[in-house]
C-alpha cells in the first residue's frame, strides 16, 4: 500500500538506484555504499516467496551511533519517473510490494528496459541534490543453432536416442552446472505427434534460466518464438519446456520448415546467478525526476568500462558467426569457405562496403574471394570485427592480422595491434617491424621499432635478421640505419 509522502522533492536528498536485468535477480542483492549525514549506507533488496522487500541498511560500525534515526521515503518508479508503489516512515521503515506487481501485467511499466528503478528520499536542510546508482544482475547467454536431421523418419528409441543429434549440451561449468536439452516426444515413447524440449541440470548454486526458442525457415527466418523461464535449485533437476513442435504441421510445409528433412532451431538460452556484477555511481543534480529516470542509461555507459549488455552482445554477434545464422556473404580463401553477413562486414570496414554497395563481382556473386591471407587470419579479423576483440597475441599473428586490418582499413583494429606488436619486439622480428611500418606508413610502429633498436642496437646489427636485410633491400635497410643513428643522437642529446 502506498503511503504519501509529507515532504517535497526540493527539500530533499534522494538516491536513486537502477538495477538492470532485473528478470534475472533470484534472493538478495545490495546497492553500493553511499554517505548522508556522516554515516555509510547501503539499500539492500531481499525477494521474498511472493514479495520484494526493500530497506535501507547502515553499515556495521555505525549501527549504534545517533542521529540516524531521520525520516525516509521508499519508492519504486515506473518508467514516467512516478512513484506507483512507496511508503515513508523512520528507521525500520520497509517497503513490500508483492512480485505479481512487478512482474506481472504492470511489468512493462516497473520495468522498463527490464531494469527497476528504486528511490530513497531523506528531508533535510544540506546536501541536497541526488545520488545516482546503477546496478547490474550478471548474466550468461548462449545463443547457437540445433541442427536435427532426418526428422521426418525420427522414431524415439532410448537406446539409439543419442544417433539422431537430438540431445545438445548448452552448458558445463562450475558456477552454473551441468545443462543439457533433449527433444522428446509428448505422451510417452509411443508418441510422435507432438515434440516438446527436456532441460536437464546438475549442479549446486541456484541458477535462474530463460530459454527461447524458434523454428527456422529455408530462408533462415525465426518463426514461431516460444519462451520460458524457470529456476533451477536443487542439485539435480529436469524441466519440460511448452509443447510447440507438431510433426505434422511441419511435414505439411516441409519444403520451407524441414529442408533436406532438417528441422532447424535457434536456441537463446539465458543463465543467471541472480548476483550483481558491476556497480556506478555519480552525484548529479536535477529536479526532473521523470528524465532522470531515462539518464540512467546514458550515465551507466559514460561511468562503466564495460558493461555487461557490451559482452552479451559480444557473446550473441560471435554466436552468429560461429553458427552462420542469417548469412548472406561467403568468403572463400583457398578451398575453405567462411559464412559472414554483409551488414557487419560493411559497417566495420569501407572496402567490404565499396565491395557490397557499388556494381562489383562480390555484390552480384555474394562470394569474397581472398588469396593473400590464410584462414585463421581472416577468422581473427571476423572475430574482431563481430565481438572488437583479439585472441592469440603471437608475433606472427599479430603481424598477419595487421596487414589483413590495413588491406580492409579496419582502422582500429590496426591501431590496436601495434601497442601489443611492441610488447612483442625481439631481435628477430625488429626488422619485420621495421619493413611494415615502412609498407604501410606507420608512424607509430617504426617509432616502436626504432626505439627497441636504439636500445639493443648491438645485438640488431649483429644479427641475421638484419644482415638479410641489407643484402636483399640495401636502400631501404640505409634508411633505416640514418633514421636509428637520428633517434640514437637525440637520446644522447
Amino acid at each position: 500500500m502506498t503511503t504519501p509522502a509529507s515532504f517535497s522533492e526540493e527539500e530533499c536528498f534522494s538516491v536513486l538506484w537502477k538495477i538492470k536485468k532485473f528478470t534475472y535477480y533470484c534472493e538478495t542483492i545490495r546497492s553500493a555504499e553511499f554517505s548522508f549525514h556522516g554515516y555509510s549506507y547501503f539499500i539492500l533488496l531481499n525477494m521474498a516467496s511472493v514479495h520484494v522487500d526493500c530497506t535501507l541498511q547502515s553499515l556495521p560500525n555505525y549501527r549504534q551511533r545517533p542521529g540516524n534515526d531521520f525520516r525516509r521515503e521508499i519508492s519504486f518508479l515506473t518508467c514516467d519517473g512516478s512513484q506507483k508503489e512507496s511508503i515513508s516512515g523512520g528507521k525500520n521503515v520497509n517497503l513490500r510490494v508483492p512480485k505479481d506487481v512487478i512482474f506481472g501485467s504492470r511489468r512493462n511499466s516497473f520495468l522498463p528496459g527490464d531494469a527497476l528503478t528504486v528511490r530513497f528520499r531523506f528531508p533535510t536542510t544540506y546536501e541536497r541534490g541526488k545520488l545516482y546508482i546503477c546496478s547490474q544482475i550478471g548474466v550468461k547467454r548462449n545463443c547457437f543453432l540445433w541442427t536435427l536431421k532426418n526428422f521426418s523418419n525420427y522414431q524415439y528409441d532410448p537406446k539409439t536416442f543419442n544417433q539422431y543429434n537430438m540431445k545438445k549440451y548448452v552448458e558445463k561449468s562450475e558456477d552454473y552446472g551441468d545443462i543439457e536439452l533433449a527433444l522428446k516426444p509428448m505422451g510417452g515413447f509411443n508418441t510422435d505427434k507432438n515434440f516438446s524440449i527436456e532441460i536437464s541440470r546438475t549442479g549446486e548454486n541456484k541458477c535462474y534460466c530463460i530459454l527461447k526458442i524458434y523454428v527456422l525457415d529455408v530462408d533462415g527466418r525465426a518463426l514461431n518464438c516460444v519462451s520460458d523461464e524457470f529456476v533451477f535449485e536443487t542439485y539435480q533437476q529436469t524441466r519440460m519446456f511448452p509443447s510447440f513442435i507438431k510433426k505434422n504441421k511441419l511435414l505439411s510445409c516441409k519444403n520451407l520448415l524441414l529442408p533436406n528433412d532438417t528441422l532447424s532451431l535457434k536456441c537463446d538460452f539465458a543463465l543467471s546467478l541472480g548476483k550483481v556484477t558491476d556497480e556506478t555511481s555519480v552525484i548529479s543534480y536535477s529536479e526532473d525526476v521523470a528524465s532522470l529516470v531515462k539518464e540512467f542509461d546514458y550515465l551507466s555507459t559514460c561511468f562503466k568500462v564495460e558493461s555487461g549488455s557490451d559482452t552479451d552482445l559480444k557473446t550473441d554477434l560471435k554466436s552468429i558467426l560461429d553458427s552462420g545464422t542469417l548469412f548472406d556473404v561467403s568468403i572463400q580463401i583457398g578451398s575453405e569457405v567462411i559464412r559472414a553477413h554483409k551488414n557487419i562486414l560493411s559497417a566495420r570496414s569501407p572496402v567490404f562496403r565499396a565491395m557490397f554497395t557499388k556494381d562489383m563481382q562480390e555484390a552480384t556473386n555474394n562470394t569474397v574471394v581472398i588469396e593473400d591471407l590464410s584462414v585463421e587470419t581472416v577468422l581473427k579479423l571476423l572475430l574482431y570485427m563481430y565481438t572488437d576483440t583479439i585472441h592469440d597475441c603471437q608475433w606472427e599473428n599479430l603481424k598477419e592480422l595487421y596487414f589483413a586490418s590495413d588491406k580492409y582499413e579496419v582502422l582500429s583494429l590496426k591501431k590496436k595491434c601495434v601497442p601489443l606488436m611492441k610488447t612483442n619486439l625481439s631481435i628477430s622480428n625488429v626488422c619485420d617491424a621495421l619493413v611494415l611500418s615502412d609498407l604501410h606508413q606507420d608512424r607509430n610502429l617504426k617509432t616502436a621499432a626504432i626505439d627497441f633498436i636504439s636500445e639493443y642496437d648491438s645485438a640488431f646489427f649483429a644479427s641475421e635478421e638484419w644482415k638479410e636485410l641489407e643484402k636483399n633491400n640495401s636502400s631501404l635497410a640505409f634508411k633505416f640505419m640514418r633514421e636509428i643513428c637520428c633517434n640514437k643522437q637525440t637520446r644522447l642529446n
